[in-house]
């Protein structure tokens, strides 16, 4: 009965992305383009419910950054000042939303606190935000991973609702129900978290330890010698900037800084600072 449930409750999920994907690529006729070879995505709101549960869900606060590609109507900046203190960007390719967005912060009460630029998604500069929202094309959100992950700081958070992104596995998967259907959407919405990893590929070395990393955005696997010995790594982990790794007999947390993770090492219930560094 349970997975009888389970399985009817896929298939409207299932069914309301497709009608969100379905109304998203109608409207896409526009001829004005974005960007070639990319049409330009159109104005589908993101629901209120979802909205709230997109910037709970990324854990923003006042001390955040937001910044919002394909803004719309402002809706996300605006609450992400209002209800979690935050300041804000919003970005669009459309000046006439632009203007209803600065007019709907102004009702709102929180104009000092957010922008709205006419800009397109890809010429904006990342470098400061901490939580990214996003509600595009599944295209432009490929097309975006790379100026995600490069520009981004290490422990951002990215938020998208209705569609993932192609390889990069969400650190979260939430269903979010709609008070409010819209028949395009479904009543049913899904959101995507990711957490952006610090890079830490590579050969890096420091006390009597040697490490060697693969790493496939936030899944790491480390080979590892101690004193010249390999040692066993069973458990190891890449959040945000926060790295930890462990085996029989010993832990190590970490926080990766540029070239350097600075940590403490717990060996045999003693703990000391282990600094390593990343070999060129």
């Amino acid at each position: 009965m349970v997975a009888r449930k389970r399985a009817a409750q896929d298939r409207r999920v299932a069914a309301a992305l497709i009608l969100a994907a379905s109304a998203l690529l109608a409207l896409a006729a526009d001829p004005l383009r974005a960007q070639d070879p990319e049409v330009r995505a159109p104005f589908v709101t993101t629901p209120e419910d979802v909205v709230a549960r997109m910037l709970a869900l990324a854990g923003t606060g006042p001390a955040d950054y937001v910044v919002d590609l394909g803004s719309g109507d402002g809706r996300i900046v605006i609450a992400a000042a209002r209800l979690h203190g935050a300041r804000a960007l919003g970005v669009d390719l459309d000046g006439a939303l632009v203007r209803l967005s600065r007019e709907n912060a102004e009702r709102a009460g929180v104009a000092s606190l957010v922008q709205f630029e006419e800009r397109d998604v890809f010429a904006t500069d990342l470098s400061r935000a901490t939580v990214v929202t996003l509600y595009l094309l599944p295209s432009l959100i490929d097309r975006l991973q790379p100026k995600l992950l490069e520009e981004l700081p290490a422990g951002a958070r990215i938020v998208s609702h209705a569609f993932p992104m192609k390889g990069w596995k969400p650190d979260r998967i939430e269903r979010v129900r709609i008070a409010s259907v819209d028949p395009r959407q479904g009543g049913e919405s899904v959101i995507f978290l990711w957490i952006v990893p610090a890079q830490v590929r590579g050969a890096w070395g420091g006390a009597d330890w040697t490490l060697r990393v693969q790493q496939n955005f936030q899944e790491i696997e480390i080979d590892a010698e101690a004193g010249g010995r390999p040692v066993a790594v069973t458990q190891a982990r890449i959040d945000g900037d926060s790295i930890s790794f462990s085996g029989e007999g010993f832990a190590y947390r970490g926080r990766v800084r540029a070239d350097a993770i600075v940590g403490e090492l717990t060996r045999n219930g003693r703990a000391s600072p282990v600094s390593l560094f990343r070999k060129k």
